[in-house]
């Protein structure tokens, strides 16, 4: 399998397992993904959420290395350092595209849009959360390929 085609059907599959916790928690109580962190329950389920998202990642990212490294034995850490981050970053590109774009501005389902939180209309801000994404990528890239390397 050509290296572009893993690093897009793994971008893929953390999409979708990032789009179902996202989709999942916002069903359950969109409040706490608001910006009215006040409550210190919100902040406290925000901060569960966050880290089940990242926990997720991680192992989706892990197990796309040892996937990888099948295909290529010879993987070496830099390599697959390059390799996850690309993973991510299609992970990043469906999070601007699908989800803040298509999802949250064009369709603005009720469960994730209540009443009482505020209306991020303009795209700038989702651009910002995308560029925000290529800098942030590193830290669960990093953890990821470092755990796969431990193994």
């Amino acid at each position: 399998m050509p290296t572009i085609t893993h690093i897009l059907i793994w971008g893929g599959i953390l999409s979708i397992a990032s789009s179902v916790i996202l989709f999942g928690s916002w069903w359950i109580e969109p409040r706490h993904w608001g910006h009215d962190l006040a409550a210190e329950r919100s902040l406290q389920n925000r901060i569960i959420k966050i880290l089940i998202l990242f926990a997720v990642q991680l192992l989706i990212m892990v197990w796309a290395t040892i996937q990888y490294e099948q295909i290529r034995p010879e993987l070496g850490f830099v390599m697959a350092l390059v390799i996850n981050y690309l993973i991510y970053q299609v992970f990043n590109l469906c999070d601007l595209i699908v989800l803040d774009w298509l999802v949250y501005m064009k369709m603005k389902p009720a469960f994730i849009r209540p009443a009482d939180l505020p209306i991020m209309d303009d795209i700038a801000e989702h651009v910002e959360g995308f560029w925000n994404g290529l800098f942030i990528a590193i830290v669960p890239v990093l953890l990821g390929v470092s755990i796969w390397a431990i193994t």
